[in-house]
């Protein structure tokens, strides 16, 4: 990869790199959350240290100083407990578009 990927986020998740590797990773977790076990989709491929922190990390298995998972399954409900910042933003970004699409015209 010759890019940055805490640079190109978008760029990388759409990578042929890092869609075989997170489907090689979701079959490793048996295609289920490995916090809470559910099988429901979507299953997210979640980067344990962020890939802004860490984009070393963006396409290892393991953490190679530490030799823990860096990359794990998880549901869309156990990937949102994970990244609550994640919701914040939405929820102003929505409330920004209702207040923006008022007008007084």
């Amino acid at each position: 990869m010759n890019f940055n990927p805490a640079d190109e986020p978008l760029r990388f998740y759409n990578s042929k790199e890092w869609e075989r590797l997170s489907e090689a990773v979701r079959k490793m977790d048996h295609y289920q959350c490995v916090l809470c076990g559910s099988m429901r989709r979507p299953l997210i491929v979640h980067h344990v240290k962020k890939l802004k922190d860490r984009p070393d990390l963006a396409l290892s298995l393991r953490d190679p100083d530490t030799g823990e998972r860096q990359l794990i399954t998880v549901c869309k409900r156990c990937h949102e407990r994970l990244h609550p910042e994640a919701l914040q933003e939405q929820k102003s970004a929505a409330k920004s578009e209702e207040i923006a699409s008022e007008r007084w015209d």
